[in-house]
């Protein structure tokens, strides 16, 4: 008869432990991702966005396919940019014959805050293909500007001494 000791060990017993609520949410709700409402339940949705940064401005990028680009409004108000519309619902079967309901129907609305270095004024807006895409430019002093260093002693390619350097 082998007699062997075996060590306690309390994280395996909390890993475990977190195993099997992993297994009763996965159950019951699905995976986190997706816990989130249907198409059914969202009302007045957020929009997502990206948005980067260019050496010359921002860009603020949103997909809102099949929407028509007259029934997106775009402003910007106190440095906030604010990006709404409406998703609309096009029916070709009434709610008993469907499956499965994923599509967003309904308003949407973003807001964002701007840096003070963008000139709304001169901002721009494109629509292809379901996306749209803003253009932001910085305002000319806040851009990045290349400062040239001179070596010390040095002005206008002579040296203060009188003497030509690297010469």
């Amino acid at each position: 008869m082998p007699t062997t000791l075996t060590r306690w060990d309390p994280t395996a017993e909390v890993a475990s432990m977190r195993g099997l609520m992993d297994r009763l949410f996965e159950q019951s709700f699905g995976r986190f991702p997706a816990f989130r409402p249907t198409g059914e339940e969202l009302g007045a949705s957020t929009l997502g966005l990206d948005v980067f940064e260019t050496n010359d401005g921002y860009v603020v990028k949103a997909a809102v396919p099949g929407v028509d680009p007259k029934d997106v409004d775009v402003s910007v108000e106190d440095d906030v940019l604010t990006i709404k519309g409406e998703f609309q619902q096009r029916d070709e079967a009434n709610d008993e014959q469907y499956l499965r309901r994923e599509l967003r129907y309904g308003s949407f609305q973003r807001s964002l805050r701007l840096p003070p270095t963008v000139d709304a004024e001169r901002a721009e807006a494109q629509f292809e293909h379901g996306v749209l895409k803003l253009t932001l430019p910085k305002k000319p002093e806040a851009r990045a500007r290349s400062i040239k260093i001179t070596p010390q002693g040095v002005v206008d390619g002579t040296a203060t001494d009188g003497s030509t350097p690297n010469a």
